[in-house]
């Protein structure tokens, strides 16, 4: 297989160069006029996409010119169809020579690295469609399932590979892949893998793959994705088609007050009047505890979070997708990336930690559609201080308000609570250690010390 070659930057085009300056393409020109083939073409018709997005249109030229990428987009944006689109059709163009044929190990030349299992399914599905039609061949690599179906799909040979990081480093050192072969790597959701503390992985996995293209797509541009463009990037491009870490405009925000006892029923009120549901919280355990309580109440629920077993996640994705289940409720691993249809309301039981957090769980609202939803989230009284923070960030205006028809029955907590004495230790400081005797609170008398008779209070 003849080695990959990277076509120079025009002179009169300076590195890292905002895409947006030279004007986009129109996106009633189609995908054809973007350079993608028409068996590619006919297939993106096929999953009901014509005409292509903004950050389509202009990211599809700059992948298929095999430039380094940088966008920035908001969720729902189709940024997925914007990379998959142009590195099936490099594939599709780059045809082994007459007579001349590739081995297993020189087919894989592709790859997508995704944050989450959930959204490495979801993405592997859509290549796999797409690709559906073609010569070509795609598969999935996550953990936490069996290792050997997805070692054997790649020994019998896959052109485009999306997978999570821990599964990649293990074929990378185990041999099943080859990094030379590979001319394009794809890195979703950046910000993300980062948050959860991929870094030395994702590290790991450039220098491990070091001639490609590198397609990097992000909501945000934290320092950490910043510092990796700067290393393992050559002049990327730079395309911003939607202001980043701002809510999408079709998302009705709201807030409220209410006491911790209370959330479960106005969860069960705000449901009445909905869709299918998606409630995040911070915790593992408090998700569990809330579908247990909604499944009390006849609301058909389903869990997404860290503890649930691949199997268990998927069912649970598959199912609410299909309307068999009511309400999700998820943990932040549901807040990127998923698309699922249907659903009207999202709701934040506890508040994320970050101004990103809190938009890509808007995100989730009617995602990709643009149909009108609503987002609600519940505030105790010490969240007002964090929620006047974070709510700017995301480009939300709101004041905490009351929910029409909902009658709560106990009082949001009074701000700061019982006052600490300052000059009061803690009375966990004044415990006696393992073996200490404790001091007595008054002397004891000479006469009822122990050793010496000690008199019973009775005795004359």
């Amino acid at each position: 297989m003849p080695e990959h070659e990277y076509p120079s930057m025009p002179s009169d085009r300076p590195a890292d160069q905002t895409s947006s300056e030279k004007g986009p393409i129109s996106s009633a020109e189609g995908f054809a006029s973007l350079g993608i083939g028409r068996l590619l073409s006919d297939a993106l018709a096929r999953q009901g996409m014509v005409h292509p997005r903004a950050v389509q249109a202009q990211v599809t030229p700059e992948a298929l010119a095999g430039r380094d990428v940088i966008s920035l987009a908001e969720t729902g944006s189709g940024k997925t169809v914007a990379f998959l689109a142009p590195v099936i059709q490099k594939i599709l163009d780059d045809r082994p020579a007459k007579g001349e044929r590739l081995s297993a190990r020189e087919r894989l030349r592709a790859i997508v690295l995704c944050p989450t299992r959930e959204l490495a399914d979801q993405t592997g599905a859509l290549a796999a469609n797409l690709v559906g039609g073609t010569v070509l061949s795609s598969s999935v690599a996550v953990g936490t399932v069996g290792a050997s179906p997805q070692r054997a799909a790649i020994e019998a040979g896959t052109d485009i590979l999306v997978a999570t990081p821990g599964r990649l480093l293990e074929f990378l050192d185990a041999g099943v892949i080859s990094g030379e072969s590979v001319q394009c790597l794809v890195i979703d959701e950046a910000d993300r893998l980062f948050d959860m503390g991929f870094a030395p992985q994702v590290g790991r996995i450039l220098r491990l793959i070091p001639r490609r293209q590198l397609l990097l797509f992000s909501a945000t541009m934290p320092r950490e994705v910043s510092k990796l463009a700067d290393r393992h990037m050559r002049g990327p491009v730079r395309i911003e088609t939607h202001p980043h870490t701002k809510v999408v405009g079709h998302v009705q925000q709201h807030a409220t007050l209410v006491h911790p006892r209370d959330r479960v029923d106005l969860l069960v009120h705000l449901k009445a009047d909905a869709g299918r549901m998606l409630v995040f919280c911070r915790t593992r355990r408090r998700t569990g505890w809330v579908a247990a309580a909604l499944a009390r109440h006849g609301l058909r629920t389903g869990q997404l979070h860290g503890d649930r077993s691949q199997s268990q996640r998927r069912h649970a994705l598959q199912a609410f997708a299909s309307g068999d289940l009511d309400v999700l409720v998820a943990t932040d691993v549901g807040s990127r990336g998923l698309h699922i249809d249907g659903v009207g309301l999202v709701v934040n039981y506890d508040l994320p930690n970050t101004a990103e957090d809190l938009v890509h769980r808007a995100g989730r609202a009617s995602h990709g559609t643009r149909k009108a939803a609503d987002v609600w989230t519940f505030l105790g009284e010490r969240d007002l201080d964090i929620w006047y923070t974070l709510a700017p960030g995301a480009g939300v205006h709101t004041d905490p308000a009351s929910v029409p028809g909902f009658k709560p029955s106990h009082e949001p907590a009074k701000r700061g609570g019982r006052r600490r004495d300052p000059d009061r230790r803690h009375e966990t400081r004044r415990r006696p250690g393992p073996g200490r005797r404790k001091r007595a609170s008054r002397p004891i008398d000479p006469d009822q010390k122990p050793g010496q008779g000690v008199r019973r209070p009775d005795a004359d």
